[in-house]
Parts: C-alpha cells; sequence; structure tokens
C-alpha cells in the first residue's frame, strides 16, 4: 500500500497510513451523495411544499451546473490553498448550505444553493481525485482509473436517491440533509483531527477567477435549463418569463464563447471543441446521457401502471450497480489488453441499450412483475459505464494536458447538465402528448356499442347501487372506473410507442458503430493522467 507521503495526503505524523486512505474515501462517501436536492423525495417535497417536481429536478441539475463552472478555476485555488484549511472551508460552506436547504420552503433559494453547492463540490473532488488516482492507478494510466473512479461517483449518486427515498417514507424528505449533515460534521472532525497544514496559504487573484465570466455563462446556463425544464408546466410561450429567459440565455452564451475565443487568458480555452474526437466524444455522451434518462418513462411506468411506491421505486435503481461494476471491469481489461478494435466495445456498450429498451418494449404491461425490470437495468448500468468510459478514454488522447481542465468544463456542461435537462424534457413532453392522442383515440371507441365497455361499466354501476348509492352517484363513479382504465391503456399506449422508437434508434446507432473508425489501428495508445475531473 502506498504511503500517505506518496499519494500526498499531509496528516499528522502519528497516523498511519490505513488510517490516512480511509480518510480520502470517507471523505469521498458524502461528497458523491451530496446535493442540492434529491429527487428521491420529489414526491414528499412537492407534496408537503406544495412544489411541481421540476423544482426538484432542476436544483438537481443546477448542482451539476455550479461543478462545471468550478471547474476551470479550481487548479488555481487548490494550489493557493493548504489542504486542510481547503476542506474544513468547504465542508463546513457545505454543512451549512445543507441546513439552509432542509430549513427552506423556497424552491428558488433550494435551487440557488443547489447551484452553490455543486460549485464548492468541484473543489473537493479534484483535490479527491489528485489523492486516489495513485490509489486506483499506481502507473497513473488514465483507464485504470477511470475503471475504479467511474462506478463509484455514479454509485453514490444512485445510493443517494436510494437513502432518500427510504428516508422521506419512512421520517421526512429533510433527513436527506440531516444526515449528509451528520455525514459532513463526522468528516470535519477527521479533517481537524487528523490532518496538519501542509502549506501556508495564499489569496487568489480576483482576475485570475474571471468572476465577469462565471456570472455571464452561469447565468446563461441557469435560463436554459429553467427554460427546458418548466417549459411544459408554463405552457412554453405562453409564460413572459421563458420569453425573456428564451431571448437572454442564447444571446448569454453566445457572449461568452465570443469573449472567450478572443481572450488571451480565457477561462475556457475553446480549442477542444476544434478537434473531432472531442466532438465526436461529447456527441456519444450526449446520447447515453439521453438514453439513461429514459429512466423517466421506466418511473411513470411503474407508478401509473404497475402502483409501486416511491420507495420500490428508486430501490429499483440498486440493480444498476452490478451492471456499473461488469462495466467497468470490461473496460479494465479491454484497455489493459488491447487486441480488439475500439468500435467493437462501443457497438457493445450501445447493443446494452438495445436490450434495455427490447425488453421493457416486449414486457410491459398491466400484467407484470417489478422483479422483470431488474435485468433490463442491468444492462442499462453496463452500457451505460462501457461508454462513458470508453469515450471519457477516447477524448482525451490527442488532447494537450493543458487543456484538460477546460475538457472537463464542455464534457461535464454537456453530458450532466444539458444532455439530461433536454432528455428529461424530451420524455416528460412526448409522453403527456402521446397519451392524449391515445386518450382520445380509445374515448372514441369506447362506448355502450363496445361490448367490453358495456361490461365494465355495468358491472361497476351494479357494484355501486348494491352498495347503498343513488343513481345518479353510481352513475358517476362507473365513468370515472372507466376512465381510470382509459387512463392506464393510454399510457401503457404511450411508453409502448417511445419505447419501440427508442429500440429501433439504438439498434440503429448500435450497428453504425460497428463501422464507425474511431481507430485506424487495433491499439489505443496508453494515456497517462493529468489535471482532470471528468
Amino acid at each position: 500500500m502506498m504511503t500517505a507521503q506518496q499519494l500526498d495526503i499531509p496528516v499528522r505524523r502519528w497516523v498511519p497510513d490505513w488510517v490516512a486512505v480511509g480518510l480520502v474515501f470517507f471523505i469521498i462517501l458524502p461528497v458523491t451523495m451530496l446535493n442540492g436536492t434529491y429527487t428521491g423525495s420529489m414526491v414528499e417535497v412537492s407534496n408537503t411544499l406544495g412544489a411541481y417536481t421540476e423544482d426538484i429536478t432542476i436544483g438537481y441539475y443546477a448542482a451539476s451546473a455550479g461543478m462545471a463552472i468550478a471547474y476551470p478555476i479550481v487548479p488555481k485555488v487548490l494550489n493557493s490553498f493548504s489542504s486542510k484549511s481547503l476542506l474544513l472551508v468547504d465542508l463546513t460552506l457545505q454543512f451549512l448550505l445543507s441546513w439552509i436547504c432542509a430549513r427552506s420552503a423556497n424552491t428558488e433559494l433550494l435551487i440557488t444553493f443547489s447551484f452553490v453547492i455543486g460549485f464548492l463540490k468541484g473543489f473537493l473532488m479534484l483535490w479527491l481525485i489528485r489523492r486516489i488516482k495513485f490509489i486506483f492507478s499506481p502507473g497513473d494510466v488514465r483507464s485504470e482509473f477511470y475503471a475504479y473512479f467511474y462506478p463509484l461517483v455514479f454509485s453514490g449518486g444512485q445510493l443517494s436517491m436510494i437513502v432518500t427515498a427510504l428516508l422521506a417514507y419512512h421520517y421526512d424528505w429533510k433527513y436527506m440533509y440531516y444526515f449528509m449533515m451528520m455525514m459532513l460534521i463526522l468528516a470535519i472532525l477527521f479533517v481537524i483531527i487528523l490532518l496538519r497544514h501542509d502549506r501556508p496559504s495564499k489569496g487568489v487573484p480576483l482576475k485570475e477567477l474571471h468572476l465577469r465570466e462565471m456570472i455571464i455563462i452561469s447565468t446563461g446556463l441557469l435560463m436554459l435549463i429553467y427554460v427546458i425544464t418548466y417549459g411544459k408546466i408554463s405552457d412554453w410561450m405562453a409564460s413572459p418569463k421563458i420569453c425573456v429567459y428564451i431571448v437572454i440565455a442564447p444571446l448569454l452564451v453566445a457572449l461568452f464563447l465570443w469573449e472567450q475565443f478572443n481572450s488571451p487568458k480565457p477561462y475556457v480555452s475553446l480549442k477542444p471543441m476544434f478537434q473531432w474526437k472531442a466532438i465526436l466524444g461529447y456527441f456519444y455522451m450526449i446520447l447515453v446521457m439521453f438514453f439513461s434518462t429514459s429512466t423517466t418513462l421506466l418511473s411513470n411506468y411503474m407508478t401509473s401502471i404497475l402502483r409501486v411506491d416511491n420507495v420500490h421505486n428508486y430501490t429499483l435503481y440498486i440493480y444498476l450497480l452490478p451492471g456499473y461494476l461488469l462495466g467497468a471491469f470490461i473496460c479494465f481489461w479491454w484497455f489493459r489488453w488491447q487486441r480488439w478494435r475500439f468500435r467493437f466495445l462501443i457497438a457493445g456498450g450501445m447493443a446494452c441499450f438495445v436490450v434495455f429498451f427490447g425488453m421493457l418494449y416486449f414486457t410491459i404491461s398491466p400484467d407484470s412483475t417489478y422483479e422483470q425490470l431488474f435485468v433490463p437495468l442491468f444492462f442499462r448500468g453496463l452500457g451505460m459505464m462501457v461508454l462513458l468510459i470508453a469515450f471519457g478514454l477516447f477524448v482525451v488522447e490527442d488532447l494537450n494536458p493543458k487543456l484538460l481542465i477546460y475538457n472537463a468544463f464542455f464534457l461535464i456542461t454537456f453530458r450532466a447538465v444539458l444532455a439530461p435537462v433536454m432528455a428529461s424534457a424530451f420524455y416528460s413532453n412526448m409522453l403527456y402528448r402521446l397519451q392524449q392522442k391515445y386518450m382520445v383515440q380509445l374515448s372514441e371507441n369506447m362506448t355502450m356499442v363496445d361490448t367490453l365497455a358495456a361490461s365494465r361499466y355495468t358491472s361497476a354501476l351494479g357494484n355501486n347501487l348494491a352498495q347503498g348509492r343513488g343513481i345518479d352517484e353510481a352513475m358517476q363513479l362507473a365513468t370515472n372506473s372507466l376512465y381510470s382504465v382509459l387512463q392506464e391503456q393510454s399510457m401503457l399506449l404511450a411508453l409502448k410507442h417511445m419505447l419501440g422508437w427508442m429500440f429501433v434508434v439504438t439498434l440503429v446507432i448500435a450497428v453504425i458503430s460497428r463501422f464507425v473508425p474511431f481507430h485506424k489501428t487495433v491499439r489505443v495508445p496508453v494515456v497517462r493522467m493529468g489535471e482532470d475531473m471528468v
């Protein structure tokens, strides 16, 4: 095992090396789970605060946007402060923000503090990455590090959803914040007791922080997220706020890009965007996250068709974790052996999504069981992990090491912010419109001439009359029962429609990926680690 000195963990002299390594992993746990809003409790928060579920999802994406904004300046800040000072200040601020989020009933404050939590989270992530990369890969090989790091981070995110759902169901939605505050307090105590100051802290000049550029791109990104997320519930252009944001946001993004392109010392260098490998990698990662966000459809199926409660809904996603582990294992040995072409790995990863959508399309029905969803989710986790690791390596192969931190900015912005936001809005809008379409089609044919509809109506009417209800009330309840059947059937048809198309699209992409010449040779260059947080 490597020593604390080799890993640059500034512990006190009496602290054993294994305790120093354990401290790093203990800090990683709350950092990977930390967020401003937790999607696992969105139902309880909506019921308690009278808020939309979109208020929770936008906070979740705002935290990812905050991390992306922080990336370009994180190395400068880490190099200016001692490890102990940085950890104490950052963890303490995270504790205070979590307490404010737990006590706040204002959704706008939750969104704002979620962004700040994500911003602060970026500093902790790179500090941790600088230490654990040599634990996972003593040879400092990127493919080996990603095979350990990616499943660790994504598993932490899934674990936070499960813990949130359990705490919200058995206690209250605020208990997730209290749980995270407890974890943060323990991390702060361990830092105070075990770490020492490794160097004196010094300030960072304000001009090197590029505050103006950060404000411009932060405002533009948050406005875009708002427009995409709230478009459906605000009726798009009928909302004055969306009309304003849809004009201002592109202008702010365009201004930011123009300034970075012409600046001699940009906040974010645009050079990664001019390399074909980076563009292709970003495109595929957007596709991966677009397909992965389709669990929105799965959640609607479980709640509307199977009548599964929120705890079982989010507990189901634990079956992604074996897929993550197997995907990471495959990538680890694939890039170590390098005996097969890169496009075979990409086609195989995309084929996992084909299996995922295909199994859902052919199995979902009112008679399906909860357990039938275990295998599809395993394949979704497998395909997602394989493709994210593969394209994480592909993008940086020919990239100048000085541009790695800027690549992280673009990668997280596309992969963790824009792609899931657009995918979530697309699925919810299409599902709503298709459900209305099939509702109209089914209701047109549901008359007393239809034998099945007439028998259902007559049976429900007879049951209500037998319970002593008046004829008017009995007829209304019988009609409502038919309406519930129509809603369920229209939802099922809408899900089948979308899953069928997703099955065809992923199948076509998998076949095309088999023939895309990502590499002209079998071997892929071994890429050493750099200043990166992707």
